[in-house]
């Protein structure tokens, strides 16, 4: 497999930042530090404007969208996300606008792309759940959830970037493992794109003139084909992994969100209201950098990911595959809410 297209997509991604920079500064497409946001300066929001034509101009020059027709609707669908998150970073519009828009994205690809998630697995027995009537609406329910999930993890540097590479690479894993070259070169189109962000992203200083933010635009973009990805190579004949381990190599962000939801229902507020309780922000408010949290949290990524793909390989039932995947997730949940209750105890008493 040649590394030319791959080397391309990472170029013209980096060329089309360096292009759209400053037109982003002159048209005010900027992130601004406030109360929740602590960076410095005026940083453009472009870096899912360039990964998207990035990624997608490398499945062209592959000559993957012309293999998989189902290809053209994952892009009319993941432009729209773009769109609507521009318009979201540049008019910060209500959380109803932005969920229609997000229904009407996955519905595009359930309806029109055929991907829809009919098979969860042998998850509570030696049978597998078969959704048959509820498909749509699960798949559709499954794909609104990862594309927020990875939107709401975006509060670090490089966060929501290296979490999508953590699962791109996963699903490589299994593309390769399994000679499955079309998904390889899908996976590496968006490996690349990434790539050349996190250089603007995270590889400058904190201060530097160059660096740039994917906005809503980029990480629901992102959301959108890591959904499209999990779904579609674990579903069917084209199948490279079990239904339970795409939770495994997607769980921080799945995890995280959760926890965060149950956590807001609890006290009477909106699941999707702003506040500062995710996993990144209690690292954060405890003392470490933001670069230390980024790398601690992946780390975690990096591991569950590859628990994940060891159990798949070992043979280990999906039975318990799932129910190990659960506790970890209730493991997860109270302690964060004890570490939260803890830290709370402790600057009132400070005070």
């Amino acid at each position: 497999m040649s590394i030319w297209p791959y080397f391309f997509v990472f170029s013209l991604t980096i060329l089309i930042i360096l292009i759209l920079r400053p037109l982003a500064l002159r048209f005010n497409l900027v992130d601004r530090p406030n109360n929740r946001k602590t960076h410095l300066g005026n940083v453009p929001l472009i870096g899912g404007i360039a990964m998207f034509f990035g990624a997608f101009l490398g499945l062209i020059i592959s000559n993957l969208i012309f293999l998989d027709e189902n290809l053209i609707f994952l892009v009319l669908s993941s432009l729209l996300l773009i769109l609507i998150g521009i318009v979201d970073d540049y008019y910060n519009i209500s959380h109803k606008i932005r969920f229609t828009f997000q229904i009407i994205a996955a519905l595009i690809i359930i309806h029109y792309g055929g991907v829809v998630l009919k098979d969860l697995g042998s998850l509570i027995s030696d049978n597998d759940i078969h959704l048959e009537l509820f498909a749509v609406a699960f798949s559709l329910f499954a794909i609104v959830g990862v594309l927020n999930a990875l939107n709401f993890s975006d509060g670090v540097d490089g966060m929501s970037s290296s979490l999508s590479l953590v699962t791109f690479i996963s699903v490589g894993f299994f593309a390769f493992y399994t000679k499955e070259f079309f998904v390889l070169k899908f996976v590496f189109c968006f490996i690349s794109a990434i790539a050349a962000f996190l250089i603007f992203n995270i590889g400058f200083s904190k201060g530097s003139g160059y660096k740039i933010f994917m906005g809503d635009a980029g990480s629901t973009f992102l959301g959108l084909v890591i959904a499209w990805t999990l779904i579609s190579f674990s579903q069917g004949d084209e199948s490279i992994f079990l239904p339970v381990t795409a939770l495994w190599i997607f769980a921080i962000p799945l995890i995280d969100t959760a926890t965060i939801m149950i956590r807001r229902i609890s006290k009477r507020k909106s699941p999707f209201s702003p506040d500062r309780e995710h996993l990144h922000h209690y690292f954060l408010l405890t003392g470490w950098s933001d670069r230390q949290t980024l790398i601690i949290i992946i780390i975690f990524s990096i591991l569950m990911a590859i628990i994940g793909i060891l159990l798949e390989m070992l043979g280990i039932s999906e039975r318990f595959m799932f129910f190990l995947f659960m506790t970890i997730a209730f493991i997860y949940f109270f302690a964060l809410r004890y570490l939260w209750n803890f830290h709370t105890i402790n600057v009132k008493n400070l005070k």
